[in-house]
């Protein structure tokens, strides 16, 4: 089921606030489609919304949703890519992002969601690391599947795919 979030990251919820955060994607949707590499139009620019969950021990699972848009073509791709993924439909597997502050030199919007496939489990395993300040000390496992926009290198158990 999914959860209908009163926070909208850009509206009500600055994007500043989930910068460098892990969260859980606790649904997906789609406003556009992908044929081929190329990307349907978007409405009123967004191509598509995913509602995360934040981790925050302190508050109830209601208040620790947050709607994201998504408003670049790449970012897009890589959602509904890792989204398509059987063992998301069926609960084996996870996705978890993070929001990474982009603009290009005119100030658009560049490629900025981290997007990461893990085995199903992992999320309640590093909540409950945050939950008990630990947090720093949790060995996330390799992911499944890895769409990194940019050089950092934002997932601790992998590589950066763009240097040897």
């Amino acid at each position: 089921m999914a959860e209908s979030p009163e926070l909208t990251a850009g509206i009500n919820f600055p994007w500043k606030n989930i910068e460098g955060f892990f969260m859980l994607v606790r649904s997906f949707t789609p406003f556009t489609q992908i044929i081929g590499d190329n990307v349907g139009t978007s409405v009123l620019g967004t191509f598509g919304i995913v509602n995360v969950e934040l981790p925050n021990p302190d508050v109830e699972l209601p208040q620790r949703i947050v709607s994201l848009p998504i408003k670049n073509k790449s970012d897009y791709k890589s959602i509904t890519r890792a989204h398509m993924d059987s063992g998301i439909k069926n609960g084996a597997n996870e996705l978890i992002i993070l929001y990474e502050h982009r603009r290009n030199l005119l100030g658009g919007l560049k490629p900025c969601l981290h997007v990461a496939l893990y085995p199903g489990g992992t999320w309640n395993k590093f909540f409950d690391a945050v939950a008990n300040y630990k947090s720093q000390e949790f060995k996330w496992p390799q992911p499944l599947i890895l769409y990194q926009p940019s050089s950092s290198n934002v997932f601790p158990s992998t590589k950066n795919i763009f240097r040897k």
